[in-house]
């Protein structure tokens, strides 16, 4: 028998199915009373019935959702399943599938929702049916995370949260002193060039510290790639490799100075 056929006979009985396919949307829309068919589900309570039935009536829907071959899209979340839809003049398909539909086939229908209950009346057919409302899990934060937190809460602040405009409180040199990092001051010079922040010891007359003429001196964060003096080069030490060639060529000059004395 022909799923035309079966829901035929649906139809004149206002019986239940089991299973329908709901492939073709549009080919048997549900001609009964929309706000009526709320009461077909039995398993709502009257009370939570009687809410849905009040939004129907006045359009006050939740959502309007996108139905989708695999999905139902809104702006809640959806389980993709659709169950109870009523056909014809009453029956009603207690699992619907529509798994052949395109990828691309989307629908709309307007989605009721009270008490944890929701309402699905797609816009193309009227075919009411019963869709879930699914809850977006909280990311949940690690053991590790919440005592690191914790631990962060009730350990006091070494230093105070930082604030608009330039920093108060101590020099830059007892900071650094009270923090056990060595101060600027403490830095020694290379070669004449001087670190950042710490300038050249005044000479006589309080002009500034005597500066090699020939080493020129850098801006802050440049680093020498030469600190010897033009015309100072160091001696470069040889090589291990260096030494064993030369032994080899003293040894290679003892043997053919014996050779010839032979």
């Amino acid at each position: 028998m022909s799923l035309i056929a079966t829901l035929a006979l649906a139809v004149s009985a206002g019986a239940t199915l089991p299973q329908c396919s709901w492939d073709r949307p549009g080919v048997n829309p549900f001609m009964g009373d929309v706000v009526a068919a709320v009461d077909r589900y039995k398993d709502i309570p009257a009370a939570t019935r009687d809410k849905l039935k009040a939004r129907m009536k006045a359009r006050s829907y939740d959502d309007i959702a996108l139905i989708e071959r695999d999905a139902i899209q809104g702006r809640a979340s959806y389980a993709p399943e659709i169950r109870d839809m009523h056909f014809g003049a009453g029956s009603v398909c207690r699992t619907v599938t529509r798994a052949k539909w395109a990828p691309t086939t989307q629908e709309r229908g307007l989605v009721y929702c009270e008490d944890g209950e929701c309402i699905l009346v797609p816009t193309v057919c009227r075919n009411v049916s019963r869709i879930r409302r699914v809850e977006k899990p909280a990311a949940a934060a690690t053991p590790s995370m919440v005592a690191s937190v914790r631990e962060s809460e009730q350990a006091p602040l070494e230093f105070e949260p930082p604030a608009a405009g330039p920093m108060a409180g101590p020099a830059p040199e007892s900071f650094a002193t009270a923090s056990g990092v060595p101060a600027l001051a403490e830095t020694p010079s290379i070669g004449g060039i001087h670190p950042p922040g710490n300038p050249p010891a005044p000479g006589p007359g309080g002009g500034p510290g005597f500066v090699d003429p020939g080493i020129p001196v850098l801006p802050p964060g440049r680093v020498p790639t030469d600190t010897n003096p033009p015309g100072e080069g160091v001696p470069a030490i040889p090589e291990p490799g260096t030494w064993a060639m030369v032994a080899l060529g003293l040894l290679v000059v003892v043997f053919r100075a014996r050779q010839r004395r032979r």
